[in-house]
């Protein structure tokens, strides 16, 4: 059976969607249709592993639907997680880098939709079209900034500033405005956290403890919001001394 299977929803049209895109939404008109010749679109069941860490770099794919997780597992067999990627989002086996990372459909959605272009085809674009390549430049950029804002957090702060500090990146990548506050649009159980601060569960439940005795956050199951962003800052801050 295949890995991945055609979408049985109605037709999108893949330039409506390039447009949605960072990576693709500086191109001219004729770039445009040039990607859309070559894109397809797909979709995988939840918790289907996309890729593992052993697999060669072949496809980039662009998330329409649905969320994924990016990780990594040690040689004990434990999980970190390094980011969650949502709609409008590019993930890629990183081609040529030599990055060690696996990503997994996250189990709390139904399905992923998305699209994919072949290494092939991405260079062939990337040979071809100037714009794309600085862009994708700026967004290796920005994939970098965050993982050495990560790695950072590890080294200098405690379990509550690490699950501070990771409480704002999903602010900013999946939070939505509430009435109290910025939702995370994701659902996060303790598990999850664990291995995105790399800690225990008991150490993050008691972080989350903290944070909301202070009043920084509100938790409701897996649904977490986050009542004072400026003062999740400052709390990042005070930790980090």
């Amino acid at each position: 059976m295949s890995l991945y299977t055609r979408v049985a929803r109605p037709p999108y049209d893949p330039m409506t969607f390039l447009l949605s895109i960072d990576l693709f939404r500086d191109l001219s008109q004729q770039d445009l249709d040039e990607v859309a010749r070559r894109i397809s679109r797909h979709s995988y069941a939840q918790g289907v592993m996309l890729f593992h860490q052993d697999m060669p770099g072949t496809m980039l794919y662009m998330i329409e639907e649905g969320n994924v997780r990016v990780f990594g597992v040690g040689l004990t067999g434990q999980e970190h997680t390094f980011n969650t990627f949502g709609p409008g989002r590019s993930v890629w086996r990183t081609i040529d880098f030599g990055w060690q990372t696996a990503v997994r459909i996250r189990r709390n959605h139904d399905a992923l939709y998305h699209w994919m272009l072949s290494k092939e085809d991405l260079d062939t674009l990337l040979e071809r079209c100037f714009t794309l390549s600085r862009a994708l430049i700026v967004l290796l950029s920005e994939r970098v900034r965050t993982a050495a804002g990560h790695v950072e957090a590890i080294i200098f702060q405690d379990v509550p500033g690490r699950l501070a500090y990771e409480l704002l990146n999903f602010v900013e990548r999946h939070g939505k405005p509430a009435m109290n506050g910025i939702q995370i649009d994701i659902p996060l159980t303790q598990s999850n956290l664990a291995t995105v601060v790399g800690a225990t569960r008991e150490s993050v439940n008691k972080a989350l403890g903290y944070l909301r005795k202070n009043h920084l956050v509100q938790v409701d199951g897996t649904q977490i919001t986050v009542l004072d962003v400026d003062g999740l800052r400052q709390f990042i801050h005070d930790r980090g001394r």
